[in-house]
């Protein structure tokens, strides 16, 4: 299963004044005023390989700076941790937890929500779209997707993320009933898991 989500975090553009850009300052206003976010999600991956479209959901979490927490829950359980430069992957399923940077292990929600705009700024450039807000990673950024595509809710938040890789590959990431700034108990972002439960470090 496809799991390139925790946590979307984004560059905002000086190029063009929000005045002219008002998906860019949407953007703006969101990064810049979410503390904690917890949501429920609907991850949709198509790629060339498969005959047909992959869904998955469950909830997502995330704390600045830098926490993320992204639970899968159908069809296959699967819980990713963020936590700055790591990111931890439990598949209940093999009883296997394998640690990255974050970076190789794709974790593209929390590199939108997640992080500073200074930290996205030095990663990506930021277009404004008819629609939305399209980011283009530096090439020597390290990420694995060419562009994500954000679009808005009717309450101005980003809730929807379109991630595309040079393969072809897609994956669309749709938040539902988020909640921000709420608090969210610090245990959630530590990662646990069972006894005997084999550690892979894969940095």
């Amino acid at each position: 299963m496809s799991w390139p989500l925790v946590l979307i975090v984004v560059a905002v553009s000086h190029s063009i004044p929000p005045a002219y850009a008002p998906n860019i300052g949407k953007l703006d206003k969101a990064l810049s005023t979410t503390r904690d976010l917890d949501a429920r999600f609907v991850q949709t991956r198509r790629s060339p390989l498969l005959d047909g479209e992959e869904r998955s959901s469950g909830t997502l979490q995330v704390q600045k700076p830098g926490l993320a927490r992204l639970e899968y829950k159908d069809p296959s359980p699967l819980v990713v941790w963020k936590r700055g430069d790591s990111a931890w992957v439990y598949t209940p399923a093999l009883k296997q937890v394998v640690v990255s940077p974050t970076g190789a292990s794709g974790v593209p929600v929390g590199w939108v929500l997640g992080a500073s705009r200074a930290d996205l700024r030095k990663d990506a450039y930021v277009h404004e779209t008819g629609s939305g807000v399209d980011i283009v990673p530096h090439a020597d950024a390290g990420l694995p997707w060419k562009k994500v595509s954000v679009s808005f809710g009717k309450d101005g938040f980003p809730n929807r993320y379109e991630f595309t890789e040079s393969s072809g590959e897609s994956v669309v990431i749709e938040l539902k009933s988020v909640r921000r700034n709420k608090g969210i108990p610090a245990e959630r972002f530590r990662p646990r898991f069972p006894a005997g439960t084999r550690v892979v470090d894969a940095g």
